[in-house]
């Protein structure tokens, strides 16, 4: 069963990460991002449940918001579930993700326009 709620889109973001409670942090970047939260490859993935700062370097500027991370795969990465972000970082994240779907080869485009 789907539980995701925005499309996700095969974007490589730079992104740090930090851990609210103890403020510790990594850099690394997205393999898809939505609207609604990204996937951080990562080998040392942080807990399920961890709540953590983000904030991700997209063209000119940085977007940055707070959330949860929702899955956790040891040696590969983690999701995080956005859970504040203020209109226009959530405005520009849509923009951005457009137009990365537009610049896109058109078979991948096939995949996640859907």
């Amino acid at each position: 069963m789907e539980r995701r709620i925005c499309k996700r889109y095969p974007v490589s973001v730079g992104i740090e990460v930090t851990e609210t409670e103890h403020h510790a942090f990594f850099r690394g970047s997205t393999t898809d991002v939505s609207l609604s939260g990204c996937y951080v490859a990562t080998i040392f993935p942080l807990p399920i449940g961890t709540a953590v700062d983000v904030k991700m370097r997209i063209n000119d500027g940085n977007i940055v918001g707070h959330g949860l991370v929702q899955t956790c795969h040891p040696g590969v990465g983690m999701g995080i579930h956005f859970t504040a972000m203020t209109r226009e970082a959530i405005g520009r994240l849509d923009s951005y993700l457009h137009a990365a779907v537009l610049a896109a080869p058109e078979d991948a485009r096939l995949t996640y326009i859907r």
